[in-house]
């Protein structure tokens, strides 16, 4: 093999926000980019003509749930976790393959089961299989399981409590909704025996998460402020990123006092404005905003149904979206999507919608649209769906844009984001780690995303 590959003759869009380099030169080696410009192409190297062709670091999504987490609150989630236990791993190096194919070669998986989803990680790190690079929070902290009051009561009306209780404890791990009844001093070794699991990320639930209940009528918090700061200095001793799932206003401001590094769906505030002065606590605070923006066609769609997930997106989280991009808060690609059944897609006859939020695979092209919808540039937007959400994990050392010393995942465009964010599905080629993915053959194994024929 080649030491070096060199990509030549493309516009190359570094994913900083700088000016792109017409004709230039990526060069790769050990997985790595090594060179950017008008530089010389070393002799014996690999040489990948991308004349015509647009170049963008591969993009990142800050927020995702590899195993459904939408689809646990409602029709499918059941069946979806009855179907697939005891390979839920492999269920989720599935979404993580749908993910890869589509130009994400890097997701943070915010609420998962811990176990399966490190596992998936882990596989995929070393190489085993392939698929999109995750870091993983395993459980948010305070968090029931799949058919507990967080996503799913009913569910557990109809289901086998040996079951429930064997699933529940997949996710929760041991930092389930008892944390929320026990005093900081128990709280402490608690939360540092499960970051001892190897987790890549804290997410603690400052607010509950009873949506599937109270719709997005109320919302309560879930912990003290002694609690919050012990598991935010526990957090920061660990050297790991501090996560908030907040549902208030409240909540917000409390996630800001906490000096949290993301603020997952910050525009979520049941539907309450976000005060003018906590905007520009948040633009003060260096936290960066995951938004979990829908597209106007997609926010009409849900009205239109009646679903409570018109509460999601539209009326004041919209205004909230747009108070906090002018405001100049670091907003990050989130979707909250996963790797949805194809039961479920059929039922509501979303089967390839490109509008659909949650589909992993086109879920951030949808996001690209939507948040130009509410201001951004299609730059802007480009930017907080690569270099920005590695800035705000801190991993920008290592991904998120075409910079010398960095990971080399790439995509190639044949048209240009710059002028429409759609040419974000434009896809042509995927790099990871400088190898050219064989989309073709993603996912390796359809659990989820395949039809399953009536005779089967």
């Amino acid at each position: 093999m080649p030491a070096t590959t060199a990509f030549v003759h493309a516009t190359v869009i570094d994913g900083l926000g700088g000016t792109p380099l017409r004709d230039g030169t990526i060069l790769v080696e050990d997985g790595r980019f090594t060179a950017v410009g008008d530089v010389p192409v070393p002799p014996g190297a690999e040489v990948v003509d991308l004349r015509g062709r647009w170049v963008v670091p591969g993009f990142v999504n800050g927020n995702v749930h590899l195993l459904d987490g939408i689809m646990m609150m409602g029709i499918g989630g059941i069946e979806y976790l009855a179907r697939h236990e005891g390979r839920l791993a492999e269920v989720i190096e599935e979404s993580a393959q749908v993910a890869l194919r589509s130009g994400v070669t890097t997701v943070f998986d915010t609420w998962n089961a811990t176990a399966p989803v490190l596992a998936a990680r882990d596989r995929i790190a070393a190489g085993t299989v392939p698929g999109a690079r995750i870091f993983a929070a395993g459980n948010i902290l305070g968090f029931g399981g799949p058919f507990g009051a967080d996503f799913n009561l009913a569910a557990s009306q109809v289901i086998s409590p040996t079951f429930a209780a064997r699933i529940s404890a997949l996710f929760e791990a041991g930092v389930g909704p008892h944390l929320s009844l026990l005093p900081a001093r128990e709280v402490r070794p608690i939360v540092r025996d499960y970051l001892a699991r190897g987790v890549d990320l804290v997410k603690v639930g400052i607010t509950d998460h009873l949506t599937g209940i109270w719709g997005f009528e109320r919302s309560y918090l879930m912990f003290s402020e002694r609690v919050l700061r012990v598991i935010a200095e526990e957090a920061h001793e660990a050297g790991l990123p501090l996560l908030s799932h907040t549902m208030s206003v409240e909540g917000l401001e409390s996630a800001i006092d906490l000096k949290t590094d993301v603020l997952i769906h910050a525009s979520i505030t049941s539907q309450r404005p976000i005060p003018h002065e906590l905007v520009d606590a948040m633009a003060q605070s260096g936290s960066a905003a995951g938004l979990q923006t829908v597209t106007s066609a997609y926010q009409h769609r849900l009205e239109s149904a009646g679903t409570i997930w018109a509460g999601y997106g539209g009326g004041v989280h919209t205004t909230n979206e747009k108070l906090i991009l002018a405001a100049g808060v670091p907003v990050i690609l989130g979707t909250d999507a996963g790797c949805t059944s194809h039961d479920v897609l059929a039922d509501n006859g979303e089967v390839g919608d490109p509008e659909r939020p949650w589909t992993l695979g086109t879920d951030h092209l949808a996001w690209g649209r939507g948040i130009v919808e509410k201001g951004m540039t299609p730059m802007q937007a480009l930017v907080a769906a690569t270099s920005a959400v590695a800035r705000a994990y801190g991993k920008d050392a290592d991904l998120g844009s075409i910079t010398p010393g960095r990971r080399a995942d790439l995509v190639v465009l044949r048209e240009d984001p710059l002028v429409n964010v759609t040419a974000w599905g434009a896809v042509t080629d995927v790099y990871q780690d400088g190898t050219r993915v064989d989309r073709d053959r993603l996912p390796l194994e359809p659990l989820v995303t395949a039809a399953i024929p009536a005779n089967a």
